[in-house]
């Protein structure tokens, strides 16, 4: 596994939810504010955790068209969940739940002056949001939403943005992620995946090149 990231000299990417940090319970909390305010019941954390990974769109069409009103939009809910999200975001007393190994492999690889990137499916406002937080242990070379890419993984555009902006080769750079959404924005852009088993959503092909059960396996022993 060391011989994995040691070819990685370019630039290591990952994904946010599921890869870096868990956040389900600010997600779940986000739903379930949502779903209480329209005399809705609650989500469970598991119903949550199954629909997330294809950014917040999908997650509203998933587990809320039943909240839908008739004169409005699944963009109608999406923009209203957002903005519950921006602000649990933005709530600094809420403590980020970093995954285990992660901050250790970002500390080996700040050492190693490889630069470090984040591609996610997050809305930028949400991101945004989190970036106080996630800037403790940074920095970070690039940090990819779908709004900046134009679309969401798993088309490509993000990664290859990243790519360019890094002047990176696509040989030495990895894409570390949780799902098959991650996978496939490797696969569509030539660049090799980590997957770290236990992530978000549902176990579906493709495969990454490599499955890890903790980001720590990634650093040279």
């Amino acid at each position: 596994m060391s011989n994995f990231l040691s070819e990685a000299s370019d630039c290591v990417i990952f994904d946010l939810d599921g890869t870096l940090i868990d956040s389900i319970g600010d997600i779940t909390d986000c739903v379930n504010i949502l779903r209480r305010q329209r005399g809705a019941a609650e989500c469970s954390a598991e119903i949550v955790r199954a629909a997330v990974g294809n950014g917040a769109r999908v997650l509203c069409e998933k587990i809320m068209p039943d909240i839908l009103r008739p004169d409005e939009s699944t963009e109608d809910l999406f923009l209203e969940f957002r903005g519950i999200y921006i602000e649990v975001a933005s709530d600094h007393s809420r403590d980020i739940h970093w995954l285990p190994g992660s901050l250790g492999l970002l500390d080996h690889l700040r050492d190693m002056n490889i630069p470090r990137a984040i591609l996610t499916n997050k809305p930028r406002s949400v991101t945004e949001a989190l970036m106080p937080r996630l800037d403790q242990h940074g920095p970070w070379a690039a940090v990819v939403c779908p709004e900046d890419a134009g679309a969401p993984k798993p088309d490509p555009s993000g990664l290859i943005s990243i790519l360019e902006k890094l002047n990176c080769v696509v040989e030495k750079t990895l894409l570390v992620g949780d799902s098959a959404v991650d996978f496939m924005t490797g696969i569509n852009a030539g660049v090799r995946t980590v997957g770290l088993r236990g992530g978000y959503g549902t176990a579906t092909p493709p495969e990454p090149d490599l499955w890890i059960d903790d980001l720590a396996q990634l650093i040279p022993r």
